[in-house]
């Protein structure tokens, strides 16, 4: 169940519609932890989440003024964030289609300095301290995730990290709740059965 906004948070919202920058400050301090979950959960990039939620809260600010229910706002920064990171993700999948396809035909020149740089394994060998069982599904979770496609992982995202609503989400997404169900589930089916290892 989605908490619902305290008193304290609609007179911040109401403050900050009306330019107090200090109040936004303590809605961002409220928002900030989940967002970031929202965005890394979607993005599966420390630091592309860490700059989702940046310009999120950016644009957040800039168009308070258009929020008309101050009890909103939890679900409306929500909404921005999750189309922001949805964007991130389809930019950086044009990104690797056509960065793939150029380190495919710079590894087949035969330079070797071009080849350990397109090797698999360039990134650094795991800290023995990081190989814990829960980093360990956890990474592996991200991995699944980032192999979902991004319209089931969002709504995933939203129901089972953020813990909201269907209804809630619905109106993030821009769906109708058959679809918001429909898509919850299968991403759920798709993790289930990736990390049926992990039981």
């Amino acid at each position: 169940m989605t908490p619902q906004p305290t008193p304290e948070e609609r007179a911040l919202v109401l403050r900050a519609q009306d330019g107090e920058a200090a109040a936004f400050e303590q809605l961002v301090d409220l928002h900030q932890g989940r967002l970031f979950r929202i965005a890394f959960m979607v993005v599966g990039d420390r630091l592309d989440a860490e700059d989702v939620v940046q310009e999120s809260l950016v644009l957040a600010w800039r168009r308070l003024h258009l929020l008309e229910d101050p009890a909103a706002f939890r679900g409306w920064v929500a909404q921005i964030c999750t189309r922001s990171a949805t964007d991130v993700v389809r930019r950086l999948a044009r990104r690797a289609t056509s960065t793939a396809a150029d380190d495919a035909l710079e590894a087949s020149s035969g330079d070797p300095a071009v080849s350990s740089r397109v090797s698999p394994n360039r990134s650094t060998a795991a800290d023995p301290a990081a190989s814990a069982l829960v980093n360990a599904q956890m990474r592996a979770l991200a991995g699944i995730l980032g192999s979902i496609d991004p319209a089931l992982r969002t709504c995933w995202v939203l129901r089972e990290i953020d813990g909201m609503s269907y209804r809630e989400i619905c109106r993030v997404v821009d769906a109708t709740e058959a679809t918001v169900r429909g898509r919850i589930a299968r991403a759920r089916t798709q993790i289930v059965r990736e990390m049926e290892e992990w039981r």
